[in-house]
């Protein structure tokens, strides 16, 4: 069994990720190979809890987490419900037997900027790597615009 990063800390300047996810699904993920540290929540409430009070880069959710459905997946909901200006600072991907892997129609519908097959996990590292500097390249102006203004 994989060791499970509930227990890294972040430093300044490191690429953050959260996990809201079953085992399995977490052992098949790649994010260390990617330069991630990153938290697994065991629930949701903790998923949030940890949303709340950290700035992830990467967040990980699986559409049946914690015996959810995407209608019910209270991590999705708080998501969705945080500031735009919050938002476009974390980078979102959905993990589901519902989604065809890459489909921007289905990203966009879930307010997610990433859906991905379950079948795809393997593929995970070179999906990622292609879809977090798209959203690089999407948001770094604005980003870099916030900061000019002073507000973040």
């Amino acid at each position: 069994m994989t060791p499970i990063g509930n227990t890294e800390f972040f430093e300044l300047g490191d690429k953050t990720a959260l996990i809201c996810g079953d085992q399995n699904t977490i052992e098949k993920l790649t994010l260390k190979d990617l330069g991630f540290k990153f938290h697994v929540a065991e629930t949701q409430e903790l998923g949030i809890e940890q949303i709340r009070y950290t700035q992830y880069d990467c967040i990980i959710v699986h559409e049946n987490f914690a015996g959810s459905s995407v209608r019910s997946n209270a991590v999705l909901h708080y998501l969705a419900s945080v500031p735009m200006a919050q938002r476009r600072y974390s980078f979102v991907c959905m993990i589901g037997n519902s989604f065809k892997t890459l489909d921007a129609m289905q990203a966009f519908a879930n307010s997610v900027q990433l859906v991905l097959n379950p079948a795809d996990l393997p593929n995970l590292g070179a999906i990622l790597k292609k879809s977090l500097a798209e959203f690089e390249i999407l948001y770094r102006p604005y980003r870099d615009a916030v900061s000019a203004v002073g507000e973040k």
